[in-house]
């Protein structure tokens, strides 16, 4: 019996009663809940994972579309084959799944052109999901769009692919979809098509199993992992022991190395074909710093070396921090969601034990500053202090400078600097190149910070082991600070002479601070950035009256003692000041004066008759010498001469 097309499909859809069946004219019909159907829905998912319950649903949709149209063919003498097409919509809201509402409708049945999108409001489906699970990161009306798609396709002659793209299961105001023929579609919908490819449920399950048999496997390598690594930390190994562990396991070589890209451990395990896993460590250093150089890592990234070399690295991390790298080498297949699990958790294992280290260093390194602060202020006894340090191991009767660093301090107070990440960030590349030195050199500096300035202690061990000398290695410094001097303020290093016991500590913190006074005292004085590096050992016998007296004080009376000098040579080009520093410094003899300015005898006598003059004094007598190499030692300090 059929209908016809005058007939709306809820007139055929009365049901009839035989014996506790119903029927659909002649067809059998059956009822289900929404919630029946939502609890099959999820275990689906449950048991096939999320992307092949996709496809079982999308095939079932797909199936149910084209049966129904196919029915309804049969069941109603339709107008057109138009009208026979849309009744699909018609049929989801029937069926209590959606009302389906186009919004946009182009379709040409004897051409085979298709091209609809609209909304589905009200779906079953996303409300069934939402039951059950949270949002999802993509649309879940699998069903809608597999029945849509079979429905039109049967009707069509043509495959129709309905696509979702907003979903109230996503977050979505509203369920929106896209229908087209996959020829309209091109290349855009390849993806989706292997959805629609049949396939026995018994093979997805079987695929199933096997994936759980590899997330156990996955699982209980990850576990292993887990509890060698943190029993190795418990009992206090080292990092050459966690590399070890990690690549027995994975049975891949491990590197470990720290921020500045140093190797710290490493271990390849032994494997039946060693030539596999044999890998250049120096190559796989040297990729990791040019990737990183630049940039900082955060999360885990794989990379390929060389062709079929692939190389996984995690960043260890401690309070937002980049403290090292650990990394897994392989040949062959690329790695995989399970390795970068397994490196991650080595990584938060050795950012532990890493942490557990840097706080005893640091305790350690408060320790020895109170010490050092002690030393400086001269008020205990050294002999005491010594002892103390011993116990870190350091022997501080060896050799040494005092070196101060003062950083930029414009912007804040006192108070602020001590919390303030400005200044942190000004001293930090400094401090990391100190720590890198003591790596790189098994060296040791003691360090004071305190506000915006550090003290510290520089063997000549260390320095003769770098092969430099103390005042290239405080221009090193200086040139580092001021490469990080964010600032452009500033950055201030006095060194002291050279400090061979205990005793001497405080005198020779003093000349540093001396030092710093200095450079600060010509920045202020002449009017420009004079950053530069003092040395104590420079300033000879003013070191003596800097300790009574100002640096400006002496530069005022030096200014007046040389200014009719100095003006006398602006004016005429001469080089009076200059004759008179060679004429003091070889004792007032003539011919020794003469000879090494490559002057006459006759016009050195000219020279020194005019600065007698003009300085109004006789310089053959002592007091005047001593006047003279005051001032013009000044002039020197201040890079006047």
């Amino acid at each position: 019996m059929t209908s016809t097309g005058k007939n709306t499909l809820t007139n055929i859809f009365s049901f009839f009663n035989h014996g506790g069946d119903h029927y659909l004219q002649e067809k059998r019909m059956i009822l289900s809940s929404t919630d029946a159907w939502g609890v099959l829905r999820k275990d689906l998912i449950d048991t096939l994972g999320v992307q092949r319950a996709k496809r079982f649903l999308l095939r079932y949709g797909w199936n149910c579309g084209k049966n129904e149209a196919r029915m309804l063919k049969d069941m109603v003498e339709w107008e057109s084959d138009l009208d026979w097409l849309l009744a699909g919509s018609q049929m989801h809201q029937i069926g209590g799944r959606v009302f389906s509402y186009p919004e946009h409708l182009h379709v040409e049945m004897k051409k085979g052109e298709f091209d609809v999108s609209g909304y589905w409001i009200d779906s079953y489906e996303a409300k069934q999901h939402l039951q059950h699970y949270p949002l999802y990161h993509e649309p879940i009306c699998y069903f809608l769009i597999g029945y849509g798609g079979g429905y039109t396709s049967e009707c069509l002659g043509k495959k129709v692919i309905f696509k979702e793209t907003h979903c109230v299961g996503k977050g979505d105001k509203q369920c929106r979809y896209v229908a087209k023929t996959v020829e309209e579609w091109g290349s855009e919908i390849d993806d989706e098509l292997i959805n629609y490819e049949e396939q026995d449920i018994a093979d997805e399950l079987d695929i199933v199993y096997r994936r759980v048999e590899k997330q156990s496997e996955i699982l209980h390598v990850g576990t292993s992992i887990s509890k060698h690594l943190t029993f190795a930390l418990l009992q206090g190994k080292g990092l050459d022991e966690f590399a070890q562990i990690l690549s027995m396991d994975l049975k891949l070589p491990v590197m470990i190395q720290n921020q500045y890209f140093d190797y710290m451990a490493h271990y390849n395990p032994e494997t039946e074909q060693p030539e596999e896993q044999t890998y250049d460590l120096e190559k796989i250093e040297k990729f990791i710093e040019t990737q990183f150089s630049n940039r900082k890592l955060i999360e885990t990234e794989a990379f390929e070396i060389e062709e079929n070399q692939h190389l996984l690295i995690s960043p260890i991390i401690i309070q937002n921090d980049v403290y090292g790298y650990i990394s897994i080498y392989r040949k062959g297949a690329k790695f995989g969601d399970a390795e970068i699990d397994f490196l991650e958790r080595a990584a938060v294992i050795c950012a532990v034990k890493m942490l557990n280290e840097r706080t005893a260093i640091q305790t350690e390194e408060r320790m020895k500053s109170d010490l050092l602060e002690e030393l400086f202020k001269g008020d205990t006894d050294p002999a005491n202090i010594t002892k103390r340090f011993s116990y870190f191991g350091y022997n501080i009767n060896q050799p040494l400078y005092v070196l101060i660093i003062e950083f930029p301090n414009n912007t804040f107070t006192d108070s602020e600097i001590a919390g303030n990440n400005k200044y942190k960030n000004n001293s930090k590349a400094v401090m990391d190149f100190f720590n890198r030195e003591e790596t790189h050199y098994n060296t040791s500096f003691v360090k004071l910070e305190k506000l915006n300035k550090a003290a510290i202690l520089i063997p000549t061990e260390y320095l003769q082991k770098k092969k430099t000398t103390i005042k290239q290695f405080a221009q090193r410094c200086y040139e580092l600070a001021q490469t990080n001097n964010h600032e452009n303020s500033p950055v201030y290093i006095g060194v002291s002479k050279l400090c061979t016991d205990a005793g001497q500590y405080s005198k020779r913190f003093k000349e540093a601070k001396k030092a710093i006074e200095v450079a600060k005292a010509k920045n202020r004085l002449m009017n420009e950035n004079a950053n530069e590096v003092v040395h104590a050992d420079e300033l000879g016998h003013i070191m003596i009256l800097l300790d009574a007296r100002k640096p400006e004080e002496l530069l005022e009376y030096a200014h007046e003692f040389l200014h009719d000098l100095k003006a006398y040579d602006e004016k005429n080009s001469s080089e009076l000041v200059r004759t008179l520093y060679y004429y003091i410094e070889n004792e007032c003899n003539l011919h020794k004066t003469a000879r090494e300015m490559n002057v006459s005898i006759s016009g050195m006598r000219y020279r020194i008759q005019r600065i007698q003059e003009l300085m109004n004094m006789d310089l053959s007598k002592a007091s005047s010498k001593f006047e003279i190499q005051l001032s013009l030692q000044t002039y020197m300090v201040f890079n006047l001469l």
